[in-house]
């Protein structure tokens, strides 16, 4: 198995390849430590493996990994957050549930992404969650994502495999700079200011960092925006919400996850910055 988005991570690529030469991947996973990003893109890197047609896998070019990619996989399915704080209630996990026992449609595995369970999937769902782990279908993979997953219940983390990613949550000043800049460019209305920002990104490790802080500022931003504190830059988050809304930070978080993974994908930077930046535009400032 690949891993583009582990730099770093060697005991965690080492404990993976073994799972997967010995065929001992388990049915659920959670995904721990690390930057949001980065557990967005193992989660996306897990779920195309376990839908990808070669027998190298995940080979990134079959049609399988390409809708994976995009996010566009029948058999790949997201859960759905409801309220204003985007939980996974119990009608959620009742359905994915029920789901879950019904035969892939295109590939040999059904997946099924939890984000960010530690912040949006409550105790009343995880105990909803809780028969199905313990006695899981077949050609099933569940995926969590959480920064700590010591806000699951030990019965919950008790079924399931953890992968803790190495933290960094350190911001470089020209990360940073290059962040803010992507950000004010992001709600100008001069399109030549995003694309002066975006076309910065030329180097490989520095765009990276960039962008974990443009996710960053987002998410600052919509944290505002519900009612919570920033945590990264006051001014900018502030500057944000005025112009954002909910919907639109996170398709922007969401986007800046894509170009990371174009990234690690060994995609043209110049192309990347680009496309970066006619996406921000299109979402931002579409009717």
């Amino acid at each position: 198995m690949n891993f583009p988005e582990l730099e770093g991570n060697e005991n965690l690529k080492n404990s993976l390849g073994e799972l997967e030469h010995s065929n001992r991947m388990p049915h659920a996973v959670i995904i721990s430590g690390g930057s949001e990003s980065q557990r967005a893109l193992l989660a996306k890197h897990l779920s195309k493996w376990a839908v990808c047609s070669e027998s190298e896998r995940p080979c990134g070019k079959c049609k399988n990994c390409l809708n994976a990619e995009s996010k566009a996989h029948s058999d790949i399915y997201y859960a759905e957050g409801s309220g204003k704080t985007n939980i996974y209630n119990k009608d959620e996990l009742t359905k994915i549930v029920n789901d879950a026992y019904i035969k892939p449609n295109e590939a040999d595995r059904k997946v099924y992404v939890f984000e960010e369970c530690d912040r949006r999937l409550p105790v009343i769902s995880q105990n909803a969650f809780l028969k199905t782990l313990e006695e899981p279908p077949q050609d099933v993979l569940f995926i969590m994502t959480c920064e700590n997953s010591r806000a699951l219940l030990e019965t919950i983390r008790s079924r399931a495999v953890e992968f803790t990613l190495e933290s960094d949550d350190s911001v470089s000043e020209e990360a940073l700079a290059l962040a803010k800049g992507i950000a004010q460019g992001i709600i100008s209305p001069s399109e030549m200011k995003l694309l002066r920002a975006t076309y910065l990104l030329n180097d490989r490790q520095l765009a990276l960092d960039a962008l974990d802080a443009v996710i960053l500022l987002l998410r600052d931003g919509l944290a505002v925006y519900v009612g919570s504190q920033a945590e990264l830059d006051v001014e900018t988050a502030d500057t944000l919400c005025r112009k954002l809304t909910r919907a639109k930070f996170l398709k922007l978080i969401e986007l800046t996850q894509d170009a990371q993974s174009k990234i690690y994908a060994n995609v043209s930077l110049k192309l990347i910055s680009v496309w970066l930046c006619a996406e921000y535009r299109r979402n931002v400032w579409q009717k």
